[in-house]
């Protein structure tokens, strides 16, 4: 009976620091944040249309071809809001 509770308690104190050790490392891979992010112009516009409609297949490659021109910049903060990259990433 003895060993079993020592068994069980020594498995407890692995899985507890298995958890830890996996769960700091999972926080250290998250996204960059920081301001000087650079954005991919084609990502972002081509992933907006994902969230938009339209009438026709020209007219979405019309808005992405008028979104890279920087005709629609609201596409870009929308973008970065989402990924929360901060005010000062640039394309």
């Amino acid at each position: 009976m003895k060993t079993i509770l020592i068994a069980i308690v020594v498995a407890a104190i692995l899985g507890g620091g298995y958890y830890m050790y996996t769960k700091d490392r999972v926080d250290d891979n998250q996204t960059d944040t920081s301001d000087n992010s650079k954005l991919n112009i084609n990502v972002v516009c081509e992933g907006a249309l994902s969230y938009m409609t339209f009438t026709d297949g020209a007219a979405a490659e019309k808005f992405v071809a008028e979104c890279k021109a920087g005709e629609h910049p609201e596409v870009i903060e929308r973008y970065k809001a989402d990924m929360n990259l901060g005010s000062g990433a640039t394309i």
